[in-house]
């Protein structure tokens, strides 16, 4: 599946301000699942920007401005490619120590009674992959089987499922990340900025799991960036901190290939 994206944040900042710096991590990187057709990012300073590869395997630039104008724009776009790998990515040549997925933070401190009920069907038998598929459906179902009428009862998002199956797998000392991404909506949702977790197989590698929809990761879905939780995968961070100016405005949508494009693959599958 061929899928565009346009993302446009906005920031007001202050005509006091000396100096700003941006650290952005909006740039997909190549995967299994996953290739970049083309990719751009427009803002003052990137042109200057240092472009380098994180501690977690992700593409970041930091960008600076010296005496910013009233606002700050950023505007990302691009075109990727994506094939349903049924959520596996595999292997990633010249990926960070497992190790590092097992560190625990302040938004991925395991349930004790979930990681119990984890330990529990190891025990029985249960392989690794059975046992994430299950933490994907638990998690799913406490979603559902949630009261509608407690107005006392904090909404969950995707955003707390990705922490709390990540918790719960580091909790099983499997190494687990947080993931944020694009996927494209469904019937009339709209497009969205999302996050997942992926946890490590050692025969699989990396596998994707999306608890709040009950599924791994399928093509409709664009990877950007992972780490140990939802802030150190912000898709970008401020210094100082900026005011939001508005919604950011998102658009994700398939779109097909050209005639040309479509023979030159038909001629490759002969």
């Amino acid at each position: 599946m061929r899928i565009s994206i346009r993302h446009e944040f906005r920031f007001a900042t202050s005509e006091a301000l000396p100096h700003a710096v941006q650290h952005l991590l909006l740039t997909p990187i190549e995967t299994a699942s996953q290739s970049v057709v083309e990719w751009s990012i427009k803002m003052d300073g990137i042109d200057a920007s240092a472009s380098f590869t994180d501690a977690f395997g992700n593409t970041a630039h930091l960008v600076s401005q010296h005496r910013p104008e009233k606002d700050l724009f950023i505007s990302v776009s691009g075109v990727v490619e994506t094939s349903d790998t049924h959520g596996m990515i595999g292997r990633v040549a010249g990926g960070p120590n497992l190790a590092l997925f097992k560190r625990f933070t302040a938004q991925t401190r395991p349930n004790g009674n979930l990681v119990n009920r984890m330990k529990a069907h190891a025990k029985a038998g249960m392989s690794r992959v059975e046992l994430l598929h299950w933490l994907m459906n638990r998690l799913h179902e406490a979603r559902e089987t949630a009261p509608e009428d407690d107005e006392d009862a904090p909404e969950i998002v995707a955003e707390d499922h990705a922490h709390v199956f990540v918790a719960a797998a580091r909790g099983m000392d499997i190494p687990a990340r947080f993931v944020t991404g694009y996927v494209l909506g469904e019937d009339d949702e709209p497009a969205r900025l999302h996050a997942w977790a992926e946890a490590w197989d050692d025969g699989l590698g990396w596998i994707g799991f999306d608890p709040s929809v009950d599924l791994c990761p399928t093509a409709g879905y664009v990877r950007i960036a992972c780490g140990l939780d939802a802030e150190t995968t912000a898709p970008v961070r401020l210094a100082p901190e900026l005011e939001r100016q508005a919604e950011d405005t998102i658009r994700v949508a398939q779109v097909m290939m050209n005639q040309q494009q479509q023979q030159q693959s038909g001629a490759q599958e002969q």
